[in-house]
């Protein structure tokens, strides 16, 4: 285990042990990160290894897929006025990339960009009031046109205010909920992006046929779809399984969170039990209360003492609706009531 993630050396050979003990993982900055508060997040996303990377090397698209999250907006965006390759390109420890701003608010800032192979990309933010930004994401295919995206993100900023009715749920709560909120970021991206593999499996053309990138934005895609090429084979190589044709998913399949995420995560899965448990007492609570009101109007008692339980159980009542929209959340990005459309912006 280090900075919190289990690392295995997926090789069976009669040197394996001896390999992995020479090789190290690729790590946060132990200067940048307290390895005690890091909280990853993990989620299988149905669009490919390529394309997540190339994703997270675009910086300039957050201003226009990501508009309504953390600020970014159009109106903001401003041109990339330097983006270059740092250093040499190898095959065993990547390429860095050096680049500058890309809206009003970070216009003044040095980026760094470093891709280690074969599937970690740490990004470090510095702005000119000395705070600093830290991003890391791992991207691991697991079958063609999926790949598990592994990540944290840490702002050496000021303090948010502290919320004491959240702190006081339970920390696994707490954790869920905050996964909860990073769903609308991850549905832009996965509306976008689906349609990438579908697109190339359907054209007999090489990257650089397909895609006109003349822009200081496209450096670092250029720049990995070259170490993919020449180091990496084009993409990656599947042992025991036929790599067919990409098919366009429904918003289903396309929007499913339970088998991206929430099954997977122990903060979740306890979040959605203990939400089930309150649901169903609530709707227990509400059935009691009900009797008890038609009881005490049977016994002709006062209407002020009749409308406590009749109050309570409309409470009740709506934080057991409340509730399970929440717990849809959990499961899947469609939403329960109204149209089965997903809002993204």
């Amino acid at each position: 285990m280090l900075q919190g993630l289990l690392w295995v050396w997926p090789d069976n050979s009669s040197t394996a042990i001896e390999d992995s003990i020479l090789k190290q993982p690729a790590v946060m900055p132990e200067d940048k990160v307290d390895n005690s508060s890091i909280d990853w997040f993990m989620s299988e996303v149905p669009y490919s290894y390529t394309v997540s990377i190339e994703s997270s090397l675009d910086p300039s698209h957050a201003q226009f897929l990501h508009e309504g999250i953390a600020g970014f907006s159009p109106e903001k965006a401003i041109p990339i006025q330097r983006f270059k390759v740092f250093g040499e390109i190898s095959a065993e420890d990547g390429f860095t990339l050096k680049h500058s701003g890309y809206n009003v608010f970070n216009k003044d800032m040095d980026a760094t960009r470093k891709f280690i192979p074969p599937c970690s990309n740490t990004t470090i933010y510095e702005f000119t009031h000395g705070k600093s930004a830290l991003f890391i994401l791992y991207f691991v295919p697991t079958k063609p046109g999926y790949c598990k995206h592994i990540g944290t993100f840490i702002f050496d900023a000021a303090p948010q205010k502290r919320n004491l009715w959240f702190e006081l749920l339970p920390k696994y709560l707490q954790t869920g909920l905050k996964h909860l909120s990073s769903y609308k970021l991850s549905d832009q991206d996965i509306s976008m992006l689906d349609f990438r593999p579908i697109s190339e499996s359907t054209e007999n053309k090489t990257w650089q046929k397909s895609y006109f990138m003349p822009s200081l934005a496209d450096v670092g895609i250029v720049t990995f779809r070259k170490w993919l090429d020449e180091f990496a084979g084009g993409k990656p190589e599947w042992q025991g399984m036929t790599e067919t044709p990409f098919l366009e998913l429904n918003d289903e399949q396309l929007y499913d969170r339970w088998h991206r995420h929430t099954k997977y995560c122990p903060s979740c899965r306890q979040s959605l039990i203990l939400i089930d448990k309150i649901k169903d007492f609530c709707q227990n609570f509400t059935a009691v209360l009900a009797i008890l009101a038609l009881f005490l109007i049977a016994i002709n008692l006062s209407v002020k003492i009749i409308l406590v339980p009749v109050l309570l159980s409309i409470l009740s009542l709506i934080c057991s609706y409340k509730l399970d929209s929440i717990r849809q959340g959990f499961l899947t990005s469609i939403p329960k009531t109204g149209l089965p459309v997903v809002k993204l912006y």
